[in-house]
């Protein structure tokens, strides 16, 4: 069977699940324009276009181009050769900030096991000593960890939605069990990798009980996590009938209703639940973490106020920067990269570049911007002819 993508046929590959293989142009670029609230600079990278974990929440069923196909017909896009790629662009900089793999779907899914295009990124990334963070609902390559625990910054996500077993198996019925996930943990640490808890999102009347999140945490500080972060799931206008429909299928009308008159707030794409139900939530996560010597943050949080849209981070967020580790930006240096300086790389909020790069100052700019491998050309030619003018 084929798949006819922009006047092009692409044969579909059934096993392990339906997908295509596709040559990409694809480059690292960073955080998308408009309502940011992470703290850090990064590199995004999906090798993966679709998600075989199936979360019938997931936000990313709304994007458009390669997503859709995932969407209306099931067939993940698979960057061919995606490694090898990023390999050539990390050779055209002298200036890199930590990898994100990645931040839309999961990078250990299934179909990895087939390409392995996760582990060879990683691989790429710790060769040239440049971190590379991941998020995960799926049970961690154990490459992948003895390839990261060579470079000090480098750093894992796992996502749990709830102790629950049976309740994980509709939430994330492709991704790993409760016992895997929080095994997670236990082995990023045992090989001196920061490891996060990502709550992340949380469903209203579903995963919100504060036993249960309470419970998560317990169990994720026990297996040697010291930060948590956390959401309340947002419902993107363009699938929020999907969503709902879902809702009502597995936890019946009656929790259908409920969100639908909780998700009042509209906030540029996507319906938000009421503000103050949500600010309960996250006074309670923070007040659970402070007293267990535990940071915290919020993942992609707002609220409209006089007009603007505002980020609740700065109300919550109990760590320096958003995934509790300090991670500067990395220059190279005889081949490979070092931290430029000691700065906890918390660029949103800089007002003193030591990294050298002044467009990364962007508390002192007020301006929250998009970077893309162009930006990172430029400026490693720059750093280049401060070098030079130094001679």
């Amino acid at each position: 069977m084929k798949i006819r993508i922009n006047k092009k046929d692409y044969k579909i590959i059934d096993k392990p699940q339906r997908h295509i293989l596709i040559s990409t142009k694809k480059e690292l670029h960073g955080w998308w324009p408009g309502k940011r609230e992470c703290t850090s600079e990064r590199m995004l990278i999906n090798p993966y276009n679709g998600c075989g974990i199936g979360c019938f929440f997931c936000y990313s069923l709304a994007f458009p181009g390669y997503f859709q196909i995932f969407r209306e017909k099931g067939v993940i896009t698979v960057a061919k050769d995606f490694d090898k790629s990023i390999a050539k662009q990390l050779d055209s900089i002298n200036v890199a900030s930590c990898g994100y793999l990645s931040p839309v779907t999961d990078p250990f899914q299934k179909l990895n096991e087939k390409y392995h295009l996760s582990e060879n990124i990683i691989k790429v990334f710790i060769e040239k000593n440049i971190p590379i963070e991941f998020i995960t609902k799926a049970k961690i390559p154990q490459e992948v960890l003895e390839l990261m625990k060579e470079q000090k910054h480098s750093f894992g996500q796992v996502s749990i939605l709830t102790p629950h077993e049976n309740l994980r198996k509709i939430l994330s019925p492709n991704g790993a069990s409760t016992e895997i996930l929080f095994k997670n943990f236990e082995r990023l640490a045992k090989k001196g990798i920061f490891a996060v808890c990502r709550i992340d999102p949380i469903l209203p009347y579903i995963t919100d009980k504060i036993k249960d999140l309470t419970e998560i945490i317990e169990r994720a500080k026990s297996k040697g996590v010291t930060h948590i972060i956390a959401s309340v799931l947002d419902i993107p206008l363009k699938i929020k009938n999907s969503i709902f429909s879902n809702l009502e299928k597995y936890f019946g009308t009656g929790m259908k209703w409920n969100h639908q008159r909780l998700y009042k707030e509209n906030i540029g794409t996507s319906l938000h639940a009421n503000i103050d139900y949500r600010k309960r939530i996250f006074d309670s996560l923070r007040n659970i973490c402070e007293r267990r010597n535990l940071t915290f943050a919020l993942c992609m949080e707002y609220e409209i106020k006089n007009g603007e849209i505002k980020g609740l981070n700065k109300e919550f967020m109990s760590s320096y920067n958003c995934e509790g580790i300090d991670i500067p930006v990395y220059k190279r240096e005889r081949g490979k990269f070092y931290p430029a300086c000691k700065c906890k790389g918390n660029c949103l909020y800089c007002t003193d570049a030591r990294c050298g790069i002044k467009d990364l100052a962007m508390g002192k700019e007020g301006s929250k911007k998009d970077w893309h491998l162009k930006d990172y050309r430029r400026w490693s030619k720059d750093i280049v002819q401060s070098y030079l003018n130094l001679k």
